[in-house]
């Protein structure tokens, strides 16, 4: 009789280390982005005070000068953040150990390599799985860990249910909570990303075309005053934007990334045996891992190894 249930294994079902790790990387990553845009912003005020003078009767000061002044300090101040704090470290190393946990919820879930279903005792193998994602949490220690939003035990109920369904159920289990998930989260990642590189790229060049009409005006005596500077104020803040979020660079790994796994999609049914099954199962998280890795080593955070 089949265990199949309509539901398959979803992000709420894994470990509670998991869920750490997910929340830690996303807040910090709101903390760094918000950060950046608060420092850009500045940036573009003081540029856009620079541009002219406003003074109000009964006072010598330069009220524009102030507000410049003003928006210079606070860039200053969210930049020595972000040295100390670094919330870009704790994103990644965040968003690293939660996607090593989750590759282990699964293995461990659907009976993969090293998690293979009856070739050791079940205590054996809850034993190795614990050790393997205590080693992930290690890499936690050195950033805030959010608390995850309920307590439980590290091998949930649900990852128990999915590993002692029969092969063909935990197949489309695999199927459908890991790798069509992951399949379309990437193919919408992919559109998003190309969509914001395309807008972010052509209003930069937008801007470096006024820069270039100003220019011209002012060098035939047409145009007076500091645009120059602030157009050049514009055009890097938008290029540092796009540096910091890469959008290019990932729609083409999520691109690359949903082609991978819809081979594997066309793979699973040739799995037959727990032996066969468990090696492809391995293999096919290399194509998640792989995309991860590269994404790891474009921010200078080293991969995570199990032991």
């Amino acid at each position: 009789m089949s265990l199949a249930s309509p539901v398959s294994l979803r992000n709420e079902d894994l470990s509670p280390a998991f869920h750490a790790a997910d929340r830690s990387s996303l807040q910090s990553q709101e903390r760094f982005l918000c950060a950046v845009r608060i420092r850009l912003i500045g940036l573009v005020l003081a540029g856009a005070f620079g541009l002219g003078t406003w003074k109000t009767s009964g006072t010598t000061a330069d009220w524009a000068g102030v507000l410049a002044a003003t928006s210079f300090l606070v860039t200053v101040f969210v930049e020595i953040y972000l040295l100390r704090s670094r919330p870009d470290r704790a994103w990644y190393e965040g968003r690293a150990a939660a996607e090593s946990i989750k590759t282990l919820c699964w293995r461990y879930s659907v009976g993969a390599e090293p998690f293979r279903i009856n070739v050791q005792p079940g205590p054996q193998i809850e034993a190795l799985f614990l050790k393997q994602v205590e080693s992930v949490i290690g890499i936690l220690k050195h950033i805030t860990v959010a608390a995850p939003a309920a307590a439980g035990p590290q091998i949930t109920a649900a990852m128990r249910l999915v590993r002692e369904k029969p092969l063909a159920d935990r197949k489309l289990d695999y199927e459908t909570g890991r790798v069509v998930d992951q399949q379309t989260w990437y193919q919408r990642k992919a559109l998003q990303n190309s969509q914001s590189a395309l807008r972010w790229g052509v209003l930069v060049v937008l801007l470096e075309i006024a820069g270039v009409c100003a220019a011209i005006l002012k060098a035939v005596g047409l145009f007076e005053g500091d645009f120059l500077i602030f157009a050049g104020v514009l055009v890097a803040t938008g290029a540092t934007w796009l540096e910091t979020k890469q959008y290019q660079n990932l729609a083409t790994a999520y691109t690359v990334a949903s082609l991978e796994l819809a081979s594997v999609r066309t793979k699973i049914a040739w799995q037959e045996s727990e032996e066969d099954w468990a090696a492809f199962v391995n293999d096919a998280e290399q194509a998640f891992s792989r995309e991860h890795t590269l994404w790891k080593a474009s921010r200078g955070i080293q991969s995570v190894e199990m032991p």
